[in-house]
């Protein structure tokens, strides 16, 4: 048993009150010219006209700063049993800026296999749960500025879940490993490239998504960034408040009856010339918490840690560490943590055009986390 983690998470209660104001200029004069914000009476025969501003209402761009931060990757938690619903990722809390495009072109493809049972590997006499297959999601994200400090965006993913091909080269890469510590979990006294999502409830009921696999949409996810602590200096505390719906607009085998609701607090800070550090904590509220036998947590607690390093101008290195509350609750013996650990690349071509790779590894609980993943998409900001 690998050391257990202390997920402390609260779920922000309340609803937004109130606008993002946005500054309106008087009637034109005889020139204008872009001042430091903090000025209150202009030159003489000039009109005050604010800085345009792209990360925050007090004049600082964060992007322009010396080793400008890119920010975590946004990995969702892709485990055949969580790939439907809706989970948080690491996200960075800076602000688009207003006026401005965030569109993101993301793949995630992982292999999944976890169990729980007695007797040999394709003969138990007592299977509480079997997840083995492999899962892909392709993803477009779209976010717009719709002021310095707010912007909506939506994601709209596309499912994949299957046999796939990935077992024999895991077996390989944990026959490899094993001396440091990657353990097979038992894969190689099982058969290869199945599809198996099986198991009984505490009662002894049957549940089987042996019949549900193929391609398909998932659900449509709408957004809201709201970035309440924009920094004035490159070295200050960034926070922002995240919202999400996801809508029942998936298609067999992903369709789902009710509406997900997310909700994130995040925060960032530089802690040294090249280092950025960022956490959030949040939670999950399911509004189907039953799909093909399968039964949910409504309220699910989830939280990250990821620390950026700037290797030099235009690369970043990422390493981030996600946690989550229990997910499913009627299959018997299934473990009621998961933690996962992301290595990823950023590299910023330019201002606009930034590349990622990078894969995921489980810490807890081997038997209800995908085995191993690897991800990758650019991103074009305008």
């Amino acid at each position: 048993m690998r050391s257990l983690i202390a997920i402390t998470v609260g779920i922000l209660l309340g609803v937004l009150a109130g606008a993002e104001a946005q500054a309106q200029d008087g009637p034109a004069g005889p020139t204008s010219i872009a001042v430091p914000a903090n000025w209150t009476t202009p030159p003489p025969g000039q009109r005050l006209v604010r800085s345009p501003l792209t990360r925050n209402t007090r004049g600082y761009d964060i992007r322009s700063a010396p080793w400008a931060p890119l920010g975590p990757v946004e990995v969702r938690d892709e485990w055949l049993l969580a790939q439907p619903k809706m989970t948080l990722p690491a996200v960075s809390p800076d602000a688009l800026g207003q006026g401005r495009w965030h569109v993101k072109f993301h793949i995630d493809r992982g292999n999944d296999f976890g169990w729980n049972q007695i007797g040999p590997a394709e003969n138990p006499t007592d299977r509480r749960f079997l997840i083995d297959g492999e899962h892909q999601t392709t993803e477009l994200g779209i976010r717009y500025g719709l002021f310095p400090r707010l912007a909506v965006g939506i994601r709209i993913p596309i499912h994949w879940r299957g046999g796939g091909f990935m077992d024999g080269s895991i077996d390989w890469f944990h026959e490899l490993t094993e001396p440091i510590g990657f353990l097979d979990n038992g894969r190689p006294a099982f058969f290869n490239d199945r599809f198996r999502v099986e198991g009984r409830t505490s009662d002894g009921t049957p549940i089987s998504w042996n019949d549900e696999q193929g391609t398909g949409l998932g659900n449509i996810e709408l957004q809201a960034y709201w970035t309440f602590q924009a920094p004035c200096k490159r070295s200050d505390w960034r926070a922002a408040l995240i919202a999400r719906v996801g809508l029942p607009t998936g298609t067999d085998p992903y369709d789902t009856g009710g509406v997900d609701l997310g909700l994130q607090v995040v925060a960032a800070k530089q802690v040294a010339p090249r280092w950025d550090v960022y956490f959030g904590v949040g939670g999950t509220f399911f509004g189907d918490t039953t799909q093909d036998g399968i039964e949910y947590e409504q309220f699910r607690a989830q939280g990250f840690l990821a620390i950026e390093y700037a290797v030099d101008a235009r690369h970043r290195l990422l390493v981030e560490t996600n946690a989550a509350s229990r997910l499913v609750t009627n299959l018997a013996q299934y473990p009621g943590v998961s933690w996962y650990i992301n290595v990823a690349l950023k590299v910023a071509f330019s201002r606009k055009f930034e590349f990622e790779v990078g894969f995921t590894e489980n810490i807890e609980d081997q038997q209800g986390t995908i085995d191993f993943g690897a991800f990758g998409g650019f991103t074009l900001k305008l």
